[in-house]
């Protein structure tokens, strides 16, 4: 299964992603990136496959809200939302 590398890649950013927050570090995964503009501003091989592109460090401000929420440039929404019935 070809898209082996690609899921493992994305289980190791999960997993530093939750030992970030442990540190106290926070991390962004930029979605709004074009990847072929990506690949040509590297100047990467085009065989190269784009899966994330981070932004990890310290946090200025914490918030309880998402950034692209406060900003209003994404609504949150309750779709794939799980509800646990208490």
């Amino acid at each position: 299964m070809p898209e082996t590398l690609a899921w493992s890649v994305v289980g190791a950013i999960h997993l530093l992603w939750l030992s970030a927050r442990v540190h106290g570090l926070g991390l962004g995964w930029v979605s709004i990136l074009d990847p072929v503009e990506v690949t040509r501003a590297l100047d990467v091989p085009p065989s190269w496959k784009l899966i994330a592109y981070l932004c990890l460090g310290w946090p200025e401000d914490i918030h309880d809200v998402p950034e692209l929420e406060r900003l209003h440039w994404q609504a949150r929404t309750t779709e794939g939302r799980i509800v646990l019935d208490r």
